[in-house]
């Protein structure tokens, strides 16, 4: 008589359980690595269609706006510093961007942590949704070049050095009481952001150029009132003339990073992007999801391969 093997004594239904789990298997795997992929390219399509850029800053006194002598200059560059003042490895950077001069770049400080006292919302907006960033400290080099943490701060120096000169845009930025006056017919956006020294919440220290406030308007309107600001003698207004968007931003050094995320205490692990994170995370999900399936690839392979030979006929004995 005709044996059947192990597979073909199990019931139909279980083997094609096993079949059907295989396909659905791969199926899901194959989904998963697919829909990684459309994210990422949905993330640079979105990056493509609404890419931010700087394109020219003046520095206004605030002396131009009270009545003072006025001297409107261009920074040759703008550093712009995310830290805190609960942050202590933000000390460490404070220090290095205190021996830059004023002719190497302007500072702009921001306290993007609402767990500072001094926290301003529109430094969180740049913070999350323009520069999208996730550790402090953070610098940002004439809104392109990105150094995280206090070892890739001490290269601060050398980006600089490489960094291109603003294209321009606001030469004709003139002062009338109050009211900033330009002449442009681009699409893009002039921010001012209104810096003051600033104390310290904790330490006998001296923010010298902390953003307290900012006001923005389209370039077209070609002109923006001042006189919102609760200005000091001792403040400033940075001009900016910006392409509104996320910013494409380059790691401009390869140490190690260090950072701490923005919430108070929270150690950051790395300083890679989200971007990059996702997509670790995708590529994991789906060769987990390849290792889970391969068993039932394998029983489905020998099930498609097994030889069903049928058992021989019995032969009838002549009457």
């Amino acid at each position: 008589m005709w044996e059947q093997t192990p597979f073909e004594q199990m019931p139909r239904p279980l083997c094609m359980g096993w079949s059907r789990l295989a396909t659905l298997s791969v199926l899901a795997a194959l989904m998963a690595l697919l829909a990684g992929t459309s994210i990422t390219q949905a993330d640079e399509i979105g990056q493509d269609e609404h890419q931010g850029a700087m394109f020219d800053v003046r520095l206004v006194p605030a002396s131009c706006l009270l009545g003072g002598e006025c001297n409107i200059t261009q920074p040759t560059h703008l550093v712009e510093y995310y830290g805190a003042d609960w942050c202590e490895p933000c000390e460490t950077v404070a220090e290095e961007l205190s021996n830059l001069s004023s002719e190497q770049a302007f500072v702009l400080q921001h306290h993007a942590s609402p767990a500072d006292e001094t926290f301003l919302s529109a430094s969180k907006l740049r913070y999350d949704h323009e520069f999208r960033l996730v550790f402090i400290p953070s610098l940002v080099v004439d809104g392109v070049d990105l150094l995280t943490g206090t070892r890739q701060a001490m290269d601060l120096q050398s980006v600089l050095n490489t960094s291109a000169p603003f294209p321009g845009g606001l030469e004709t930025l003139t002062i009338n009481g109050t009211v900033l006056s330009w002449n442009l017919s681009s699409n893009a956006t002039v921010r001012a952001w209104y810096v003051e020294p600033t104390p310290h919440e904790s330490k006998e220290q001296i923010h010298s150029t902390l953003a307290r406030a900012m006001v923005e308007v389209n370039a077209t309107d070609g002109s923006l009132d001042a006189g919102a600001f609760n200005l000091n003698q001792s403040g400033s207004l940075v001009v900016m003339l910006e392409q509104p968007g996320v910013r494409s931003l380059n790691v401009a050094s390869l140490a190690p990073t260090g950072p701490m995320s923005l919430s108070e205490g929270d150690l950051g692990a790395s300083g890679q992007s989200s971007t990059g994170t996702n997509g670790w995370w995708a590529f994991t999900a789906t060769v987990g999801l390849l290792a889970l399936a391969l068993p039932a690839l394998l029983m489905h392979r020998n099930l498609m391969k097994q030889k069903r030979t049928p058992p021989p006929l019995e032969s009838k004995e002549n009457e």
